[in-house]
């Protein structure tokens, strides 16, 4: 199913869980995994240099830029070693990239011929931000046209996903993605519809019955009430059975999502398993 994974790693305990869950993916589909370095172009920007140098009180530029970018190569070079090491461990073949661009434009670059992009829930600053998304896992759910997957501390090879489903486009793509992974990896499948309409919902989850009978999975499909999607979807995890979360990047209520805040990062932020997003149709 998937044959080029793409990790992004910046050395955070996040980004070593995403890696994690990438290598045992890669083992499942003897898959290629491609470590995605990106040392920030940002943090050495004059302007950037020009600001941190004048609020510490010294002229600008004043050995400054070599040690930043001679820090960051450090960096690059300890995640490498890492990463080389964890492919030589587990006998994936791993191909490493370093990018100096932007971070999410570089990770959208080495990521271009991949197949899915896995990357940490919070990143280096995750201490300072406990209860927020990382500002690049968010910008991927936003802009990544392949599968993201969002990855918590101590992730786990799933067993039992669960896909959220309310037949939206984005939704049906989300269904086709967990169809073909169930079917690769012999596991069963929980397809739930989040709807006060016990009707509606019904004609939901025939209508995925119905998609998922050639792939040949076993499925359990389950409307559940309530009308905050995420609140609803969140206690489905909480006792611990279910260990992946599928679902589209955005449902129907997109302008809703562009006021409020997506369902989709609310959750990326606050799941307790990993998250599989299917981020364009």
């Amino acid at each position: 199913m998937f044959k080029h994974i793409a990790v992004g790693l910046d050395g955070s305990p996040h980004a070593a869980a995403a890696e994690e869950l990438a290598l045992a993916f890669a083992s499942h589909f003897g898959a290629v995994v491609h470590g995605v370095h990106v040392i920030d172009a940002t943090f050495l920007e004059g302007a950037f240099i020009t600001d941190i140098s004048g609020a510490m009180g010294f002229e600008p530029f004043v050995n400054l830029q070599p040690q930043v970018l001679s820090t960051l190569e450090d960096l690059a070079a300890t995640v490498r070693e890492r990463f080389d090491e964890r492919c030589r461990a587990t006998g994936a073949k791993g191909v490493f990239h370093l990018e100096r661009a932007a971070v999410v434009q570089g990770m959208l670059a080495s990521a271009r011929m991949a197949d899915l992009l896995v990357v940490g829930q919070r990143g280096v600053s995750s201490r300072l931000h406990e209860d927020s998304l990382g500002r690049v896992a968010g910008a991927l759910l936003r802009r990544s046209p392949i599968p993201v997957l969002v990855c918590p501390e101590n992730p786990v090879l799933p067993k039992k996903p669960l896909l959220a489903y309310d037949g939206s486009p984005k939704s049906i793509r989300a269904l086709h993605v967990a169809a073909e992974l169930c079917r690769s990896l012999a596991l069963p499948l929980l397809v739930m519809t989040v709807d006060e309409d016990a009707a509606r919902g019904r004609v939901r989850l025939d209508e995925a019955a119905g998609y998922l009978t050639p792939f040949r999975i076993e499925a359990e499909l389950r409307r559940e009430p309530g009308e905050a999607v995420e609140q609803v979807l969140l206690g489905q995890l909480e006792p611990g059975d279910l260990d992946l979360l599928c679902l589209g990047a955005h449902g129907h209520r997109r302008v809703v999502e562009l006021v409020l805040g997506s369902t989709t990062e609310y959750l990326a932020r606050r799941s307790p398993v990993p998250l599989l997003c299917t981020t364009r149709e």
